[in-house]
């Protein structure tokens, strides 16, 4: 969720203080996980975006309340 409001996932691994490698890990296998991909990669000048799909998660994240995040 935190990486998709900047445009590479190197500033959001910057920003998040975690390694821009553990990031990607992650990213790659919830990408995996749910079947699809959750962000269109940047690229040469073109910032990162999620996909319809990433859209569609992100929505649906924000509805699962703070308490219940926090016990995963």
């Amino acid at each position: 969720m935190a990486a998709r409001s900047y445009p590479t996932l190197t500033e959001a691994a910057r920003d998040l203080g975690i390694r821009q490698s553990a990031l990607v890990t992650q990213i790659n296998r919830l990408e995996e996980d749910l079947g699809q991909p959750l962000f269109e990669r940047a690229e040469r000048g073109r910032a990162m975006k999620l996909t319809r799909f990433g859209k569609r998660v992100a929505t649906a994240a924000q509805a699962i309340p703070a308490e219940e995040m926090s016990r995963r």
